[in-house]
């Protein structure tokens, strides 16, 4: 799926990112002007870093 291109997702859905983080929406998207993307914010739902946000390239995430 082509998420970059996506203007919104719907919060909750849960991905695992390359590095192995399980991450969840939030519903929060930012577009990237110099690059043409949108990326949306996600929140670290397990480890040592839960419940902390970042923006993600969802097109590099594993839907889970």
């Amino acid at each position: 799926m082509a998420y970059a291109e996506m203007t919104s997702v719907e919060a909750g859905l849960r991905f695992k990112t390359l590095a192995g983080l399980v991450v969840e929406t939030t519903g929060v998207t930012l577009h990237i002007g110099s690059t043409e993307v949108h990326v949306h914010e996600v929140e670290i739902v397990e480890g040592d870093f839960k419940g902390k946000k970042y923006h993600h390239n969802l097109d590099y995430a594993e839907k889970i």
